[in-house]
């Protein structure tokens, strides 16, 4: 029944914007590979970057939660990455039945997971050298992003850009790339339901 509602259907429609089938079509690969990855990976860009750590930022792009796994499979370094809580804005026993799920596909591979009030123990890991990521948009592309820019100044680390997508067989993690540009080029492999409010 809940999406049956006719004003809800086209709520979703209208932030999935046109082409809504080649949209889903997208998704529905992505999430494939993010479920059961081909383990084709390519790692390219700015990698000397990550040498001394630093802080990975995304938006909800292409195959994004493989980026952990990627990165252990190219640099001997701890990654860990930041998890909003389902409690927040679910009722407690679905939210804690999400939390749960989802902190055991995420914290595979040894990947360290973070929740947004643990600053002491994300700054504390990232100045130890550990490469700390997050995902920044929200109601616009990159709502979230000045905290955090605030925590790389804090930390003195490079910020940089990352997005991971599927092209031609191979599973790619681009870093330092341009994602206002990469989303332009690449604009079904964006799924954040609000891409079709301003930026």
């Amino acid at each position: 029944m809940y999406w049956l509602n006719t004003a809800r259907r086209m709520r979703i429609k209208k932030r999935l914007g046109k082409n809504i089938q080649l949209s889903l079509k997208t998704i529905a690969r992505n999430l494939s590979l993010m479920i059961n990855p081909e383990n084709k990976f390519r790692l390219e860009g700015r990698i000397d970057s990550l040498k001394n750590g630093a802080i990975l930022y995304s938006i909800h792009f292409g195959i994004w939660e493989l980026m952990p796994q990627i990165l252990k499979n190219f640099l001997n370094k701890k990654v860990g990455i930041l998890v909003e809580r389902y409690t927040d804005n679910n009722p407690p026993l679905i939210g804690k039945i999400m939390d749960r799920i989802f902190y055991l596909m995420r914290s595979k591979n040894d990947v360290i997971i973070f929740y947004p009030d643990e600053v002491f123990k994300i700054t504390r890991f990232i100045k130890e050298g550990g490469i700390f990521s997050a995902l920044v948009d929200g109601n616009k592309i990159f709502a979230k992003l000045p905290k955090i820019e605030k925590l790389a100044r804090i930390c003195n680390i490079p910020l940089i850009p990352f997005a991971v997508y599927y092209e031609k067989g191979d599973t790619v993690m681009e870093i330092g790339c341009d994602l206002n540009k990469i989303v332009t080029k690449r604009p079904y492999d964006y799924w954040w339901f609000y891409k079709s409010r301003k930026r």
